[in-house]
């Protein structure tokens, strides 16, 4: 007999959310949903390289230019403090040469981690719709 067991997700980004139940072989799978995610954002190379205008394109070219130019034998370990605090001198330096403000150790940490802020909320929220689907499941 095939056995056939649902999944509920939820995931939030900042004020955004959404609760789902995948039934296999019933509703979409997780993979072929991919596609409504938003997508990550990227920089193109020439802009880290040459025309930085904000933080974050500082943040980027201290971790894909810099560190490959300054050190590269070694690796990026982004959850080592020397290798964050490092990232963040570079990026600072870098902002200032360019006039851009708002470089901060936490900027650095979230741009360079790709971090997005979750709010606390949206998070119970979400994390309810979940339970209220697990429940409608159950019973």
């Amino acid at each position: 007999e095939h056995t056939s067991v649902p999944i509920v997700d939820g995931g939030t980004e900042a004020f955004k959310g959404h609760a789902r139940v995948i039934f296999p072989g019933k509703t979409a799978c997780f993979e072929c949903t991919l596609g409504m995610f938003p997508p990550q954002e990227k920089f193109p190379l020439c802009t880290l390289a040459d025309v930085p205008r904000n933080p974050a394109h500082c943040v980027e070219w201290a971790k894909l230019i810099a560190w490959e130019q300054e050190r590269p034998d070694d690796d990026l370990d982004l959850d080592d403090p020397k290798h964050m605090q490092w990232l963040f001198q570079r990026a600072k330096e870098r902002a200032d040469e360019f006039g851009i403000t708002g470089v901060t150790l936490q900027t650095t940490q979230g741009v360079a981690k790709n971090i997005i802020p979750a709010i606390a909320s949206t998070n119970a929220i979400v994390a309810a719709a979940c339970a209220l689907e697990v429940f409608k499941i159950a019973t």
